[in-house]
């Protein structure tokens, strides 16, 4: 069978590298990822394509003969300001989408945020399909993609998953995380994102939609995972309290 292309923008940011390191080890016989960046770039082993992510012409032709557009490119500070993510949020996510649409790819995998969610307080499991609280103009734009994420799905066929990326934990941040941080509760560990974003990559076509919860499988879970285990298969392994516990005995 034909290995599907995947085109990965963002692979450069603060998540990228772990995903391809996860990739690397545990996907790569499954698809074959392209990368595209705002700039001009070499990774080694992969293709990489410059795109101007203001132009839709841009995106459309390095989504020529795409399959899956995994989208992680953005401003990605939640104290950012409206103007700081008007042009990469607001106008690069739409120009995404409506570029997929016209080259007539089959799904977008849009890397949303709990920061679309975070004005609930701790303590309330939040469940996919309550009403969005963002916790800012960053949480706002999420919001605003996870709503493109609707739009495309519902209107052109295109199928759209969307992730609510909690607090990302690399494995080479693990410590520092552990012994810094307050709460656990919305941790995504590096392998569990990485197999979350896997699962939404091999869905079947039959997946149109949804918005799912990203994070470990927490002690305690300010996201909901029933409905994400259920629409994806997804089988989260850690959970940020136990594997704090062991970083601060030792």
């Amino acid at each position: 069978m034909k290995k599907k292309k995947v085109l990965f923008l963002g692979a450069t940011g603060r998540v990228g590298p772990g995903i391809l390191e996860e990739y690397e080890k545990n996907y790569k016989q499954h698809y074959d990822l392209i990368i595209g960046s705002r700039r001009k770039i070499k990774i080694k082993g992969y293709k990489t394509v410059k795109i101007d992510f203001s132009k839709i012409s841009s995106l459309k032709r390095a989504m020529k003969n795409i399959d899956i557009v995994l989208n992680l490119a953005a401003e990605s500070n939640p104290l950012a300001t409206f103007q700081e993510i008007l042009n990469p949020n607001i106008v690069g996510a739409y120009n995404v989408f409506e570029a997929a649409k016209q080259a007539k790819v089959q799904r977008v995998i849009y890397a949303s945020s709990v920061h679309a969610i975070r004005g609930y307080p701790l303590g309330k499991k939040i469940k996919e399909n309550h009403s969005p609280k963002p916790s800012g103009f960053y949480g706002a734009s999420k919001v605003f993609g996870e709503s493109l994420c609707y739009i495309y799905s519902n209107n052109h066929n295109l199928s759209c998953l969307a992730i609510r990326i909690g607090a990302y934990v690399s494995n080479d941040l693990r410590k520092k995380v552990c012994l810094t941080r307050e709460n656990f509760d919305y941790i995504i560990s590096q392998r569990d994102l990485a197999q979350l974003i896997h699962k939404c990559i091999t869905a079947p076509k039959s997946v149109k939609y949804g918005i799912l919860s990203g994070s470990s499988n927490n002690k305690k879970l300010y996201m909901n995972l029933t409905e994400t285990k259920k629409l994806v298969g997804y089988k989260p392994k850690d959970d940020a309290y136990e594997f704090c516990k062991s970083v601060r005995k030792n």
